[in-house]
């Protein structure tokens, strides 16, 4: 199916005591797959969990815009969210990232991207550098959806 078919499905996100995320929607790109209300979601998420790209969802038309209603075929796919220390420094860990495999999205937030991690890849490889940047201070990181075996 062509890109120009994709469509928009609004996560309603749960925000903590602190009011984060600031937003109370996020809005990801999907492919319709089958006549109704099934679609593939096409990027990665940054703030909605439980959710990855290449995930089948159920979605319905609510007041004015496409909602996520459920899952329905997850997809191997795991995201985490990375929060850099210093801004200057996003493009090298992604790329970091990058070379064991995954894929990332830079979020509007500087210091934020989304990471995930393909099923078709040990997670290994890709938990330790993300230990080894959280222990060494240059980032924290949070679990979208883990769907490999520990």
């Amino acid at each position: 199916m062509a890109k120009e078919n994709l469509v928009k499905i609004a996560f309603e996100l749960l925000q903590d005591e602190d009011g984060y995320p600031h937003d109370r929607w996020e809005t990801l790109w999907a492919e319709p797959v089958e006549q109704g209300e099934l679609y593939r979601i096409d990027n990665i998420p940054f703030f909605a969990k439980g959710i990855s790209s290449e995930d089948v969802v159920k979605a319905e038309q609510r007041a004015g815009q496409l909602q996520y209603v459920r899952l329905v075929r997850a997809s191997t796919n795991s995201v985490f969210r990375i929060y850099v220390a210093d801004e200057s420094t996003v493009l090298s860990a992604r790329n970091s990232f990058r070379e064991l495999g995954c894929e990332s999205e830079q979020s509007h937030i500087p210091k934020l991207f989304a990471l995930e991690i393909p099923g078709s890849i040990a997670i290994g490889p890709v938990a330790e550098l993300m230990d080894e940047g959280a222990e060494g201070g240059l980032w924290e990181y949070e679990e979208g959806v883990l769907r490999h075996s520990p």
